[in-house]
This record gives structure tokens, C-alpha cells and sequence, in this order.
């Protein structure tokens, strides 16, 4: 792997910031505080990022909107790309042949940092041109469909057991933000999307959660097997002696995963399982020890319900159950986790009739989950952007739950057509 130019002596680089988004943005202001006179550049005009480059006015930043100037690229010694920008840009793809380091903003701070390793032993070895710094625990989620949810509910369960977390990454605080808040946390709880994992090596978890694959974000991927290929990085780079949870009923994940030389842990919303996390007859099932009984967890009193709830309840326990035992404690803090906006959110109940807004569930997988996962006839009203998946695995639920689905927005032809079809 090369890793390119160390922080130490970023000053005396050429740095450029890809992308100013919420993360390119992040980046900016650590450079800065570096003594970095970074260069930007996004494809976005200086019209429409006037708000954001607002608090950076006066600060030393060479500028490129509007494109991305090829020479721009092949002068840098670093480039760190923001997540939103496809790696197969052809600007992008010239720097790395040209042996150029390409990061995302989590590697950067990695990188900033140092690896982490929760040293289990005087023979943990973690290989690194860095020192190794005792750091927070890293429980690290991904997955096409819940993988927000899932990051904060751990945050969540982790906090209401007393413990210091923090929670960052793709879901919406980059972690070069909270550097100093590191040395004050016993963990880090990231989200991870595929974009982030394809320029961020240096991630190594204790914990890696894989909680799904399904066909999304093809229009940024070249294929459905990069996407694939990239969200198996996280698992595939969990730590030495780290664990690996997956969903035991995707059968590309678990494919992947079980191929893994680490401890595994699955989780199942179908079928009880000899290890891992499983739901039957109302109530959640742990088992981390072969001989020992699984611990219980009751559904009646939690905010999180049907299919998808499950699953993100599930592979959250399996991800903190090493570090909070007590099953009482899990359990109020499994019934205080209040539901994420725009994810199966029941909006109101009236005359028999509940009103969901899961406007989050923009891809295939997650439509199909929230169809599965709810009783009785559905009227349900689609649309957004294609993002180049097949609508085939809809059809079944669409028959056996819409009674008279509603089409809306620029692809509402495409809908009615796969309907028809």
C-alpha cells in the first residue's frame, strides 16, 4: 500500500481537496490549521458554493470550480477526495497511475492519528510506518441499506451503558472533525459507505459489520461487483483478532464473509442459528459462546420494528455485546432508541390507517424490506431517482402488499412500465 506523504510533513505538500462538500469542507479546515495551502476543486461553480466557501474567505486556498483541470491533478502529492465524487474520474484515474496517493477524508485522519489497535496480547503486531497508538475500540458498519441506523443505534446502546463513545463518518460527522476528541473516548463508532471504503485502507476495526448488499449507487461504481468488492473491504480489513457480524440472510454478504478467517458473528430475522443473533416469536436472541445460553431481549416496548429493525437491532447487539454484558442495560437501551427521521417512521396512526414515511429507502433492497416488514394491504407511493438497480425483486411485494401503488417524480414511467411488465 502506499501511503503516500505522512502528516508530519504535510506543510511542504501540494494538497488537493476534491470535492467541497460537507467533507472536502472538514478537510479544508484541518489543512489550514496545518499551515497547508491547499488547493480545491469541485465541479460546482463559485455561484453555487458562495454559502459554504463563505468562512474561508481570506485563507490561502487556490481555487479550481467549475472542473477539475487535469494539470491540477497531476501536480499534487496528495489528493483526498470527497465521498460524493466516483473514483473513476478520469482526473482521479490519471493521478493514480501516476503513483499519486488517493484518500477519503476518514483515511486522513487515520493517517493523522495513527493506527489503532486494542492490543489483546504482546504478540498483536500491527505492521504500520507509524507508532501505534492506543486508541478507542473502532466498531466500524456498512451495508447498502440501514447501516446509519444501525452506527447510531450502537452509539447509542454504548452511551446509555456509560461508556464514552463517539460516532462519525458517513453519517454526517467526518472524523478529521473530532480529532481532539479522541483521546477523551473509549469508542468509535464509524459509518461507512463503498465510496469511503475504496480510499481508506488503513480502517482496521475491531469490530466490522456487513449488513447487507444490494444493487445501489451503480451510477458511481462501474459495476454492481466493484460495489460489492467495496463494501467487502470493511470486513475483509477487520483487525487482528477483531470480530466480523453479518446478515446470515444476504446471501452475497455472507458469501464474502465466510470466507473471513475471523471470529464470525451472523444474524438472522428467519431462522434461529447456532451462534450469533436471531428474532423468534417476538423476542431477539444473543449467543457470542457455544456453551452458553442465549440471552433475550423482549420486542414488545422498542421503537424499531419490522424486518429491517430487527436486523439493525441484531447486528448492534452482536457489535456491543463484548463490551456491555449486562442484558437489562441492552434492553433499556434497545426500548429509549428513538427512530432515525425518513426510516420506516410511523408519521401518524388514524382510523385504523398508519401513515410510514421511509422516503431513506432509496434503493430497491430497502423498498423490498419495508414492503416485507409491514402487515396488511399497502398503499404505497414511490418514485426519485434511478439509480441503475433492477426493479425485478419489487414484484413480488409489490403484488402482495400494494393494493393501488401511486408513481410519482421524473422516473414514475419507469415504475408503471415495471409494473406492466
Amino acid at each position: 500500500m502506499d501511503q503516500g506523504p505522512g502528516t508530519r510533513d504535510l506543510k511542504n505538500k501540494k494538497v488537493l481537496v476534491v470535492g467541497f462538500g460537507k467533507s472536502g469542507q472538514a478537510v479544508l479546515r484541518f489543512l489550514l490549521k496545518q499551515g497547508v495551502r491547499p488547493a480545491v476543486t469541485d465541479l460546482q461553480n463559485e455561484k453555487v458554493l458562495a454559502p459554504v466557501m463563505k468562512p474561508f474567505k481570506g485563507f490561502p486556498v487556490d481555487w479550481f470550480l467549475g472542473s477539475h483541470p487535469l494539470e491540477v491533478f497531476e501536480s499534487a502529492d496528495l489528493i483526498v477526495v470527497s465521498p460524493g465524487v466516483p473514483i473513476n474520474t478520469e482526473p482521479l484515474k490519471t493521478a493514480k497511475q501516476k503513483g499519486i496517493p488517493v484518500i477519503s477524508e476518514l483515511e486522513l485522519a487515520l493517517r493523522v492519528r495513527g493506527p489503532w489497535s486494542v492490543v489483546r496480547g504482546p504478540s498483536v503486531q500491527v505492521p504500520s510506518p507509524w507508532s501505534v497508538v492506543r486508541g478507542p475500540s473502532v466498531i466500524a458498519v456498512t451495508g447498502t441499506n440501514g447501516k446509519t441506523t444501525t452506527a447510531t443505534l450502537i452509539h447509542h446502546l454504548l452511551t446509555a451503558a456509560g461508556k464514552k463513545s463517539l460516532l462519525a463518518g458517513n453519517v454526517g460527522r467526518p472524523l478529521i472533525d473530532c480529532l481532539d476528541a479522541l483521546s477523551k473516548t473509549q469508542f468509535l463508532v464509524l459509518e461507512v459507505s463503498s465510496y469511503q471504503m475504496e480510499t481508506t485502507p488503513s480502517l482496521k476495526p475491531d469490530a466490522a459489520l456487513l449488513l447487507n448488499i444490494t444493487e445501489d449507487h451503480l451510477h458511481w461504481h462501474e459495476s454492481f461487483a466493484a460495489y460489492a468488492a467495496a463494501k467487502a473491504k470493511l470486513i475483509q480489513q477487520a483487525a487482528p483478532g477483531g470480530s466480523v457480524i453479518y446478515n446470515q440472510e444476504d446471501s452475497l454478504a455472507s458469501q464474502i464473509a465466510e470466507r473471513i478467517p475471523a471470529r464470525r458473528f451472523p444474524f438472522s430475522s428467519r431462522r434461529q442459528l447456532k451462534l450469533g443473533g436471531w428474532v423468534d416469536e417476538g423476542k431477539l436472541y444473543l449467543k457470542t459462546e457455544p456453551k452458553s445460553q442465549p440471552k433475550v431481549f423482549d420486542l414488545n416496548k422498542t421503537k424499531l420494528k419490522g424486518i429491517p429493525g430487527w436486523e439493525n437491532m441484531l447486528a448492534a447487539l452482536l457489535a456491543v455485546s463484548p463490551y456491555v454484558e449486562e442484558v437489562g442495560c441492552l434492553q433499556k437501551g434497545l426500548e429509549t432508541f428513538v427512530p432515525l427521521p425518513h426510516r420506516m417512521q410511523i408519521v401518524k396512526e388514524k382510523k385504523g390507517v398508519t401513515y410510514i414515511n421511509d422516503s431513506k429507502a432509496t434503493n430497491v433492497g430497502a423498498a423490498v424490506k419495508a414492503l416485507a416488514g409491514v402487515a396488511g394491504p399497502v398503499l404505497w407511493i414511490a418514485g426519485g431517482q434511478d439509480k441503475g438497480g433492477s426493479y425485478d425483486p419489487l414484484k413480488e411485494w409489490v403484488k402482495k402488499k400494494s393494493a393501488a401503488p401511486i408513481f410519482w417524480g421524473r422516473r414514475r414511467q419507469n415504475w408503471e412500465k415495471f409494473l406492466r411488465g
